[in-house]
């Protein structure tokens, strides 16, 4: 791929108007994703065209467990996510991902299209090398449907046992037992996702070389 990659994201809310007030819920958790993941962001999340959310990455972050973060930020809200792996080719001078132009725009925006229909969270990628997103995409398709099932308890454990690293760090934060927050993991087959987005994080980054 000629020139500088990225990672543009392009996310739409899931039946926003049932929500009254999904614009103040996005806001905190976009503001709470950003402030998270800011020195991995080249263009902060923001709401775009009312019900869509879009940002940039570089593309040495780590775009998978960026995803997996920017749901747990939005909870309550059910997100479709279209990824591009592409060129910035124009306003990198930028705050905002919607000041800038470029492939990896048009990709992301093409990869949302394929999974405008879906009713339930989905993501998909899409760039250059369409074999390697291609098999991102089957990967996809089996971590969003297990993620679909995790309740809102089972993604605080999740994201409270990543970031402490411990179960008992994870329940000091959480207010509950160890054994309840690892019961909570496993509940959400942590372990099996962790191993597939760690692969996924190596193999995403042929896409974009």
């Amino acid at each position: 791929m000629a020139g500088a990659a990225f990672y543009v994201v392009t996310a739409d809310i899931i039946g926003s108007r049932k929500h009254e007030n999904y614009t103040g819920l996005a806001e905190i958790g976009i503001a709470g994703f950003n402030a998270r993941c800011r020195s991995l962001l080249e263009a902060e999340f923001t709401l775009y065209r009312g019900d869509e959310i879009q940002g940039a990455i570089a593309a040495d972050g780590d775009i998978v467990r960026l995803i997996r973060h920017l749901r747990f930020h939005l909870l309550g809200l059910k997100l479709r996510v279209g990824v591009g792996a592409g060129e910035i080719a124009s306003g990198l001078d930028k705050k905002y991902a919607w000041q800038m132009d470029g492939s990896a725009f048009h990709y992301s925006r093409a990869a949302l299209e394929k999974i405008k229909s879906r009713r339930e969270p989905a993501t998909r990628f899409a760039g250059e090398r369409a074999d390697i997103w291609a098999a991102v995409n089957a990967f996809y398709s089996l971590i969003d449907t297990i993620q679909n099932r995790w309740s809102a308890k089972q993604w605080q454990a999740v994201d409270a046992y990543e970031r402490a690293g411990t179960y008992a760090a994870a329940a000091a934060e959480l207010g509950i037992s160890p054994q309840n927050v690892a019961k909570r993991c496993r509940a959400a087959g942590w372990k099996a996702v962790a191993e597939a987005e760690r692969f996924l994080s190596a193999y995403v980054k042929e896409g974009v070389r």
